[in-house]
């Protein structure tokens, strides 16, 4: 068991590239197929976008997937493609913490505060993120970078989280917080990301240019 203790003030100390952890559970081509509790290319797109986040301030990153040369299928290849050295961990057991290998990966990365995203949310990441937090880890859920079967098990799944201590999240909110100030050399890539996913600063753009007369 991992001797970290979640301190009174979790809730309100904030994520930084210093004290967080990025986990990307399961994000696998066969499982996307599953999701109906939102539009899968939204689900994508934000999955994405998290990995990118997690790229952008240089976040440790430990990659999961469950039964990939089965029905499942492999991560999908844009998030394989942002961690070309990292090695993907997967497993059998159901709940990665039960797979001692992908627990002494978690634990390996020495962070305090763990980004989770998952398919699905109801079991790939509530049952890690429950362990997680029973182990002294402080446990960020990303809802909008995670999808399961329904609506209905979507919201069970985030009541479960949230009555067990674990902070639910969106990956919107997740990059605003690592990045802090605007004034950071973290910021161009950032923002380029946000574009990318959001198309917010690709708008803010086009208006600097009509004003500007370009």
């Amino acid at each position: 068991m991992n001797n970290l203790t979640m301190g009174k003030g979790a809730f309100y100390e904030q994520l930084t590239p210093e004290n967080s952890a990025m986990l990307l559970i399961d994000h696998q081509a066969g499982l996307f197929l599953g999701v109906h509790s939102m539009d899968q290319q939204i689900l994508k797109n934000n999955a994405i976008a998290l990995a990118k986040t997690a790229k952008v301030f240089n976040l440790p990153t430990v990659l999961f997937t469950s039964s990939a040369k089965g029905p499942n299928g492999p991560t999908i290849p844009e998030i394989k493609e942002l961690f070309p050295d990292h090695e993907i961990l997967d497993r059998s057991p159901i709940n990665l913490w039960n797979d001692p290998r992908c627990r002494a990966a978690v634990e390996a990365t020495n962070r305090q505060k763990l980004i989770m995203a998952a398919i699905t949310t109801d079991v790939c990441l509530v049952f890690p993120a429950l362990a997680a937090v029973a182990a002294g880890y402080d446990v960020y859920a990303v809802i909008d970078a995670s999808g399961t079967w329904s609506p209905a098990a979507e919201l069970a799944s985030v009541m479960r989280l949230t009555q067990a201590g674990v902070i639910p999240t969106n990956w919107i909110a997740v990059a605003a917080e690592l990045k802090h100030d605007e004034d950071r050399k973290t910021t161009p890539a950032m923002n380029k990301a946000y574009s990318e996913h959001m198309g917010l600063y690709d708008f803010l753009g086009d208006i600097a240019a009509v004003k500007s007369g370009v």
